[in-house]
């Protein structure tokens, strides 16, 4: 048993640390509620226009052309840029601002849409274009695929690689009125076809690959007549079924233009897509050409087809491009009022606004890095992580 002298001097040094504790934490206690109270009155009342600045820019590259397609390598440190008035791709090592490397592509008709894909594991990078699709290894330059697609029947209009990258997968634009394959999932090893998908009467567009690889949705529509208009959707494919399993129906029924018929709603195929795989969601955006206002970008459950957020742009706005960063923490959007809108990823808050037109966004696998393709030059900025 403890003598009586050696437990009071025990307690009495409990008592003093306790002591020493109480005072330290009243002495931080103003600092602690300062800061609390001041972002708990920014998260409820959410106080000025931005709630935070989530990039800065870090670097501005020249380009002799407007820039429409982008794709970070897989660590970042090199940035693919295409032009649809130039018949090469470019590779950049864009923190030394030099251009290491420029592919060139086969097509013959440069006026149109070039989307970039990297690999997973950067050995390949894919460029599409009209009705070709061209592989490159992109450390030799040497081409190692090349994908020809019969100019009678549409042009590529999206591709991406699968998540291991195993595949590549590719949608055309639908050419003529017969029924045929608009879907395509070729092999990286071959280049042979693993397996297509006819989609009529839903025409795609634009296309997005969940990050494990087991769904792709579409951006597209249904073209009723050329006197009743267009419904855009987005369809939902089963990449281990091989099989397309829900339409979403996305915006209301846009009408073309003739006489007493003025157009409704959006009135073009989506031009961008994106898919959030923290949540499984999808993001669509579109042309407004209508007669007011529009719902220019909706979000929506990609397993129950219920809209879960959406924006609307003034007439005329063009939704050019849209990315989920990794892990769906930020959703960017180029083309409401001519900015770069940084959201979160619920679509709840804007984060920070670019001022800035961009015609295409890439952002780094690591989400580190966010690229903006507008006019004559590619500027990169940093994502706060």
């Amino acid at each position: 048993m403890p003598a009586p002298g050696r437990t009071r001097s025990w307690v009495h040094r409990a008592h003093r640390f306790l002591r020493i504790l109480t005072f330290l934490f009243l002495l931080c206690l103003p600092v602690f509620a300062q800061a609390s109270l001041g972002s708990w009155v920014k998260g409820v009342l959410h106080l000025g226009k931005y709630s935070e600045t989530v990039a800065t820019e870090v670097a501005t590259l020249p380009e002799d052309h407007g820039t429409w397609g982008l794709a970070f390598s897989p660590h970042g440190r090199y940035l693919a840029a295409s032009s649809p008035q130039t018949a090469f791709v470019q590779l950049w090592d864009w923190r030394k601002d030099r251009v290491v490397r420029r592919f060139r592509r086969s097509g013959s008709d440069i006026m149109v849409t070039t989307p970039l894909a990297f690999s997973p594991h950067g050995r390949l990078l894919a460029s599409c274009q009209d009705v070709s699709i061209d592989v490159w290894n992109p450390h030799t330059g040497a081409i190692v695929g090349q994908i020809q697609d019969p100019p009678s029947q549409g042009g590529c209009q999206a591709l991406a690689f699968s998540p291991r990258g195993h595949s590549l997968i590719w949608i055309r634009g639908e050419g003529g009125l017969a029924p045929k394959d608009a879907f395509f999932v070729y092999s990286t090893r071959t280049w042979a076809i693993r397996w297509a998908l006819a989609t009529r009467p839903f025409e795609p567009n634009a296309l997005a690959v969940s990050a494990h690889g087991h769904w792709a949705a579409l951006g597209g529509g249904t073209n009723n007549s050329s006197e009743v208009g267009f419904q855009q959707q987005i369809a939902l494919v089963n990449l281990r079924r091989h099989a397309l399993v829900r339409l979403i129906g996305t915006f209301p029924m846009s009408q073309w233009w003739g006489p007493g018929k003025p157009r409704l709603g959006p009135s073009y195929p989506p031009m961008a897509l994106a898919w959030n795989s923290r949540n499984q969601s999808v993001a669509m955006g579109v042309w407004s050409a209508g007669m007011g206002a529009a719902n220019v970008i909706r979000v929506y459950n990609a397993r129950t087809g219920a809209q879960v957020a959406g924006e609307s742009g003034p007439v005329g706005t063009k939704i050019s491009a849209l990315r989920y960063t990794p892990h769906g923490r930020y959703l960017i959007e180029a083309g409401i009022d001519n900015t770069v809108e940084i959201w979160d990823g619920d679509h709840h808050h804007l984060l920070q606004k670019i001022p800035h037109q961009a015609w295409s966004l890439a952002v780094s696998p690591h989400g580190h890095y966010l690229a903006l393709g507008e006019g004559r030059q590619i500027q990169i900025w940093r994502l706060q992580s």
